[in-house]
C-alpha cells in the first residue's frame, strides 16, 4: 500500500466533541452566575465563584475524573470543593435542562461555522477549478450514458451551485434557528429568580431568545434542522465523489485525480483506487444515519425534556464534524483534478434532430422519429446517420456557443465564475464578521468579573 498522508489518517478517525461541550457547559455556567451578581440575586461576596469557573477551563480532566452522573453534577462539586458554599448559587434559577440545552447550541454554532468555512473553501477550490477547465469538453451523462456535449466547468459549476445552496440554507439555520439562547428557561416553564433571559443571550453571544421555555428546553429541533441540511449536503457530495469515481476508472478515463488522493492495492500495483472519494461516499452512510437516529429519538418523547434527548447528542455533533472533514478533502482535491478532453459523437444527436426540423420544416417529433429509425438502419452510427440523411454534423464548439443562460457556453461561463466569485466574497465577509462577533462575545464574558 502507498503512504497515508496525515490528513488521510485524521480524516479517518472518529472525530471528539466532549472537549467542546464541557467548555460550552462551563460558559453557561460562568454566564448565569454572573448574571446573578450583577442583579445583585446573589451575595457579592460570591464573585470568587467566578474565578474558579475561570480555572474550571484549565481542569477538565480533573473535573470529570470522579463518578459523578454528567458534567453538570461533576463541575458543581468541583466548585463547592475549591469556591465553598457560595458555589451553591450556581443551580440558583437554573436547571440542567436549560443549561445543557444552551450548551449544545453554543457548541453546534461553532461546529457550524467551521462548517461554512469549508464549504467557502471548497467553492473556492471549484470556481479555480472550472477556470482552468474553462474550454475542456466533456460528455454530460443521463442513466450514465452519453447525453449531451458540455464543458467540464459547466460540470463544476454545477457542483458549486449544489455547495452554495446548503451553504445559504446552513447559513440561515445557523442564524435563525441555532443561534437563540435557552439559558433561564429553568426546567420547562421558567423560574420565581428574576432572571433577564435577554441579557443572558448577550453575554453568551447569542443574536436572541429562544422565547417559549418549552421549546427551548424540551426541543431539538435546531438540531434536526441542522443534521437535515448536513445530510442533503452529504447526499451532494457523495453523488460528486460517486461521479469522480467513475470517472477516474480507465473505462471512462474522463479525470485524473491528484496522486494523494489514490491509492494503489497491496496485490495488485497497477490499481489506482479513489480511496479519499469512497470515504466521502461512506461518510455520507453515517451522516444519514445519524440523521435517522436523531430523528427517531425524539419521535416518541413527550413534549419537555426527557432523558432520551442525551442519546441524540452524538447524533447531532458527529454528522456535522463529518461533513466538515468531507468538505476539506473535496476542496483538496479538487485543487489538482485533471480533466480530460473528450468529444463523444454521439452526443450530438439532439442537435442533429433540431437541424433536421428545421431544414426540412417538420416537427421535432418527426425529426426525431426520422433519425432513429436511421440510427437504426446504420447500426446505430450518428456519423453515418447524419451522413444519409444528407444533414451536416455540427461543430461542438458552434453548438455550445448556441446554448443559454446556465448552459455550457464557455462566454457566459465566464461570466457566471465571476459572479459566483462576487457571492462567496460577500459570504465570507458575513461569515468572518459573524465569527468575529462570537470570538468577542465569549473573550468579553470570560473578563468579566475580573478583579472583582
Amino acid at each position: 500500500m502507498g503512504d497515508q498522508p496525515d490528513w488521510l489518517a485524521e480524516f479517518t478517525s472518529s472525530l471528539d466533541s466532549d472537549k467542546a461541550l464541557f467548555r460550552a457547559v462551563v460558559l453557561t455556567a460562568y454566564a448565569h452566575f454572573f448574571h446573578l451578581l450583577e442583579r445583585e440575586i446573589v451575595p457579592k461576596n460570591a464573585y470568587h465563584v467566578l474565578t474558579w469557573l475561570r480555572e474550571a477551563l484549565k481542569r477538565e480532566g480533573e473535573i470529570l475524573s470522579g463518578e459523578y452522573e454528567d458534567v453538570h453534577e461533576a463541575l458543581e462539586a468541583w466548585l463547592l470543593e475549591k469556591a465553598g458554599k457560595n458555589a451553591g448559587w450556581l443551580a440558583y434559577g437554573k436547571s440542567r435542562n436549560d443549561q445543557v440545552a444552551t450548551a449544545l447550541r453554543l457548541v453546534l454554532r461553532w461546529k457550524l461555522i467551521g462548517l461554512l468555512w469549508e464549504l467557502n473553501r471548497l467553492r473556492g477550490s471549484l470556481l479555480d477549478s472550472a477556470e482552468r477547465h474553462l474550454n475542456v469538453k466533456i460528455p454530460l451523462f443521463t442513466h450514465l450514458q452519453p447525453a449531451q456535449p458540455s464543458l467540464a466547468s459547466h460540470y463544476l459549476l454545477y457542483v458549486e451551485g449544489e455547495v452554495f445552496h446548503h451553504y445559504r440554507t446552513i447559513w440561515h439555520v445557523l442564524r435563525e434557528v441555532v443561534d437563540l439562547c435557552p439559558l433561564g428557561s429553568g426546567p420547562v416553564a421558567g423560574s420565581s429568580v428574576p432572571l433577564n433571559r435577554g441579557r443572558l443571550a448577550e453575554l453568551l453571544g447569542f443574536s436572541g431568545v429562544e422565547s417559549n421555555t418549552l421549546l427551548a428546553t424540551g426541543s431539538r429541533t435546531f438540531a434536526s434542522l441542522s443534521v437535515g441540511t448536513v445530510a442533503s449536503l452529504m447526499v451532494v457530495l457523495s453523488r460528486v465523489a460517486e461521479d469522480l469515481v467513475i470517472w477516474s476508472t480507465p473505462q471512462f478515463s474522463l479525470v485524473e485525480l491528484p496522486q494523494e488522493h489514490i491509492s494503489t492495492s497491496s496485490i495488485m500495483p497497477q490499481k489506482r483506487n479513489a480511496v479519499t472519494l469512497e470515504l466521502i461516499r461512506a461518510k455520507a452512510g453515517t451522516v444519514i444515519g445519524s440523521l435517522i437516529s436523531l430523528l427517531t429519538v425524539t419521535k416518541g418523547i413527550p413534549s419537555g425534556y426527557n432523558l432520551d434527548l442525551q442519546e441524540a447528542n452524538l447524533h447531532m455533533l458527529i454528522p456535522v464534524e463529518e461533513a466538515t472533514s468531507s468538505a476539506r478533502v473535496l476542496a483538496d482535491l479538487m485543487k489538482g483534478i485533471k480533466f480530460k478532453e473528450i468529444v463523444v459523437p454521439d452526443t450530438l444527436a439532439q442537435d442533429i434532430a433540431e437541424r433536421l426540423a428545421r431544414e426540412r420544416e417538420i416537427t421535432y417529433r418527426e425529426a426525431h422519429s426520422l433519425l432513429a429509425s436511421t440510427l437504426r438502419e446504420v447500426g446505430w452510427d450518428l456519423l453515418k446517420a447524419a451522413d444519409k440523411l444528407g444533414v451536416d454534423v455540427p461543430d461542438v464548439e458552434d453548438v455550445l456557443r448556441e446554448r443559454g443562460r446556465g448552459a455550457p457556453n464557455p462566454e457566459l461561463l465566464t461570466k457566471e465564475i465571476e459572479s459566483r466569485r462576487r457571492l462567496l466574497r460577500d459570504d465570507i465577509e458575513r461569515l468572518a464578521s459573524y465569527e468575529e462577533e462570537k470570538v468577542e462575545a465569549e473573550r468579553s464574558l470570560l473578563s468579566m468579573g475580573v478583579g472583582d
